[in-house]
């Protein structure tokens, strides 16, 4: 419940000539508004929060695996993980984001980065 009371971040969609499309979401769950905006813009790049973060009551405040895996399946581009292992509240794993996009056929496009790592990417 706490989840849905609270405001949801916003995102930001990044276009530059030469350049990947790049989302950042913000920190939010899979709405059905963030859904129709990925459909509608496809972004080449998206970074989502993965961590599954909640307070000791209620829903989660920001995207956790499953829907990370439902997210990177409304998009043909590269998806990022961020806030994995990050905070207390955040309980998913590198490695069971790992496990889970591999089960659903989206390990070549999840990317889940190390902590201090950077990607590059090109258009």
């Amino acid at each position: 419940m706490i989840g849905r009371l609270m405001e949801h971040g916003v995102g930001y969609f990044i276009e530059m000539p030469g350049e990947p499309s790049l989302y950042l979401s913000g920190d939010t769950i899979l709405t059905p508004d963030v859904g129709d905006f990925v459909a509608r813009h496809q972004p080449q790049i998206s970074l989502v929060p993965a961590g599954g973060a909640r307070f000791d009551l209620g829903h989660e405040i920001i995207m956790g695996a499953r829907e990370v895996m439902v997210f990177a399946q409304m998009t043909r581009g590269i998806v990022i993980a961020n806030h994995l292992e990050a905070l207390s509240h955040c309980p998913v794993t590198r490695a069971e984001l790992s496990v889970a996009a591999i089960q659903a056929g989206l390990d070549d496009r999840l990317r889940i980065p190390e902590d201090g790592e950077t990607l590059a990417f090109t258009a």
